[in-house]
């Protein structure tokens, strides 16, 4: 009984043990899967044997997990991330490509389109030139007259000044000219502008009102000429210059706030007033 009684212990106690060493691998497996995030078994398979002294290898292992600790936790959707980053910055670049290439399209378009704005801006601007001083020498009868790029390397952006010289005058500015001197000036760069491109009618508010007589006969002289090829409407208070129309429209207010419009030939209202 007594070896009965022993061998009962015995047993009980390796059973126990075996609880306890279950246990223990049981945590050991947990805490390596968790640790390296891959089954037991897996990482058993990719184990390969290392050779060196226990303690060498603890202290190594030692480091490598404080290193891995200092790292941080493993983001095991980072290949995934990667790959979708990736994909987004083939998109980008491209996008980038595709923005680039248009870039230099529209660069070299606006070179064109400067290259032939700045030809005909240049080729306009010396037939303009051209007519304003012929109308100018017209206009005031002798004189010099001419247009200036200020910066002749840019065209398209260049202020443009007028110089002028009325017979008898050294040249200047047109802001130093006399009222009735930069009227005729402006009227010699407007009929210059005309002269490129005429057009069907021209009106004219009051661009006579700064001028003297004799001024005004050869402002009159001018429109009758050109008149051949353009209507022009003038408003005017100068009876010269009404005289000299083929048609004369007057506003009337016979009623205080209500204005009429009489119209008349003169030609025809001449003769009628003759025969009268």
């Amino acid at each position: 009984r007594t070896k009965e009684r022993a061998a009962s212990d015995r047993r009980h106690e390796l059973e126990l043990e075996k609880q306890e060493l279950s246990g223990s691998v049981r945590r050991i497996r947990e805490r390596l899967e968790n640790e390296w995030g891959r089954p037991l078994d897996v990482l058993l398979e990719e184990a390969v044997p290392v050779d060196g002294e226990p303690e060498e290898l603890e202290s190594e292992l030692e480091d490598i997990v404080s290193a891995l600790e200092r790292i941080g936790p493993v983001n095991m959707l980072a290949v995934e991330e990667h790959e979708e980053e990736s994909a987004r910055l083939e998109f980008l670049t491209e996008q980038r490509s595709d923005l680039v290439e248009a870039r230099d399209d529209l660069r070299s378009a606006i070179r064109e389109i400067n290259k032939t704005a700045t030809e005909l801006f240049s080729e306009t601007f010396e037939n303009i030139r051209e007519n304003f001083r012929m109308t100018f020498l017209r206009l005031f009868e002798g004189g010099e007259a001419d247009l200036w790029l200020m910066d002749p390397d840019d065209p398209l952006e260049s202020p443009i000044e007028i110089h002028a010289s009325p017979r008898g005058k050294k040249t200047q500015r047109i802001d130093l000219l006399s009222g009735g001197e930069r009227a005729l000036t402006s009227l010699s760069l407007l009929f210059g502008i005309y002269l490129v491109k005429p057009s069907p009618f021209c009106v004219f508010d009051e661009v006579d009102a700064p001028l003297d007589e004799a001024n005004i006969g050869r402002f009159i002289r001018l429109l009758q000429e050109f008149s051949e090829e353009t209507q022009f409407v003038v408003i005017t208070h100068n009876p010269r210059t009404i005289e000299a129309a083929d048609w004369i429209y007057g506003v009337t207010m016979e009623e205080p706030g209500v204005s009429s419009v009489v119209g008349v030939k003169l030609d025809e209202a001449l003769e009628a007033a003759g025969a009268a």
